[in-house]
């Protein structure tokens, strides 16, 4: 399988008792790496009240159809073959955005 940084992908990593759209944060050469089996993602989650200080917001603009927090305090490894259901890329603005807010959560 190959996947591309900021795609937007379906998975459910260990711990998940359903699929989570999952923003992708590796390189590119690794999620076409046939011989990387994990990239690692961003987990995202329909919007339900206000957003964490560790969050970014997606919307239509990144493909998904109701406001969706991604939260970017966590990086999840994910198996590429248990990914599925692709939806698009993340924005160029709310790429702009997770960068500075994995630079400010991980204090890089």
């Amino acid at each position: 399988m190959n996947v591309r940084q900021w795609e937007i992908w379906k998975g459910r990593p260990a711990g998940f008792q359903a699929d989570h759209w999952f923003v992708i944060i590796s390189n590119t050469e690794r999620g076409q790496s046939a011989r990387a089996a994990t990239v690692n993602g961003l987990a995202c989650f329909t919007l339900r009240g206000t957003l964490t200080p560790a969050d970014v917001l997606l919307n239509g603009a990144d493909g998904l159809s109701a406001p969706t927090a991604c939260a970017c305090d966590f990086l999840f490894s994910l198996p590429k073959s248990g990914l599925h259901s692709g939806l698009g890329s993340v924005s160029w603005e709310r790429q702009q955005q997770i960068k500075s807010k994995l630079k400010e959560v991980f204090r890089l």
